[in-house]
């Protein structure tokens, strides 16, 4: 797949958001057929957040925003390049993108919604803004990651709604100087309905009365998607490296999709990473969607595998199915709250 030809741009910044309200697996147990023991072990998740009443995406959006800004020691004034990615936005319209601008104060007219790429969201919306930052005048781009898919998760379901947490991350990438910054990338895709979330108009048109009428609920296919995520990611994993010229072991960090951790083992096993150079955010966040592999870059950088010179990989797989895989080499630290 294409390296990374035109001006390099890296991030400069990571900012999480998560909401109070901690979920265990005891809790998850008091309505769902199943137990605490066999949730951690199947999945390695003991925890997650969701979103209490009152508590909104757009709030987590705003939130995470205005982290990755400070942090980056930048003021909204100069973002030219807003990208927000949500799957479970509260409104199909108005544009998440330009309810966020307005609470933060960014001017820029180039606002991009990535709204149907899910848990691979991340990956998409960082190549968009790279390539956004290619006009000669633009600087500055955020990427926003939302996501709240305990509103979208049928209570009941105990298959899909034991791996889902609520969060936002969000990342600042800049033009870098020199040849540092996004080295290449990997995209691809392979349709498939075994992830699946229907919308209003589909849900609209039903026969109340029938049987098979399609949940509003998400749905999931637990084989399909181990068998579409072990077999993709690796390969797109390899795929960047390759065209970025760097070997498995160069690679001081690695920011994965956060679907569980014995999917993210078997990623690694499968590409002959130690788990050593992989965050991991699932245990107590749970499966954010697209904003997990942020939260893995934001765990990277707290632990020091994201520092001026490292190389960093972030690979991601989502509904679809579409999945990619990014290559840096940072010219900067990327900087975090603690």
């Amino acid at each position: 797949m294409p390296r990374w030809q035109l001006t390099p741009t890296s991030p400069l910044s990571v900012g999480i958001a998560l909401p109070d309200r901690v979920v265990t697996n005891e809790e998850l147990c008091e309505t769902l057929n199943t137990s605490p023991g066999w949730i951690e072990r199947k999945t390695g998740i003991r925890e997650r957040r969701y979103l209490s009443d009152g508590e909104t995406i757009t709030d987590l959006a705003e939130e995470s925003a205005r982290k990755a800004v400070r942090q980056a020691g930048l003021s909204m004034r100069d973002i030219d390049v807003l990208v927000v990615t949500c799957s479970s936005p509260e409104w199909v319209m108005p544009s998440l993108g330009v309810l966020l601008a307005d609470r933060l104060g960014i001017e820029t007219p180039r606002i991009v919604d990535i709204t149907q790429h899910a848990c691979a969201s991340v990956v998409y919306a960082v190549y968009t803004a790279s390539c956004l930052l290619q006009e000669p005048d633009v600087h500055n781009a955020l990427v926003v990651c939302a996501e709240g898919p305990s509103r979208a998760t049928d209570p009941t379901d105990r298959v899909v709604r034991v791996f889902f947490g609520d969060a936002a991350g969000a990342t600042v990438l800049t033009k870098t100087p020199g040849s540092d910054g996004l080295l290449a990338y990997d995209l691809g895709n392979s349709p498939s309905p075994q992830v699946a979330l229907a919308g209003t108009a589909l849900l609209n048109r039903q026969d109340p009365a029938d049987e098979s009428a399609v949940t509003p609920y998400l749905t999931m296919d637990g084989p399909t998607v181990w068998q579409e995520a072990t077999t993709r990611v690796p390969k797109s994993l390899a795929a960047v490296l390759d065209a970025a010229g760097v070997e498995i072991e160069d690679v001081a960090g690695f920011a994965l999709h956060q679907a569980n951790l014995r999917l993210i083992e078997h990623i690694a096993g499968s590409v002959g990473v130690d788990m050593a150079k992989v965050a991991v955010t699932v245990d107590t966040l749970g499966n954010t969607g697209g904003a997990s592999p942020l939260t893995a870059l934001w765990r990277l950088a707290g632990n020091g595998r994201a520092a001026a010179g490292d190389v960093i990989a972030v690979g991601a797989i989502g509904a679809g199915f579409m999945w990619g895989s990014l290559c840096f080499r940072l010219p900067y630290d990327i900087r975090v709250e603690a």
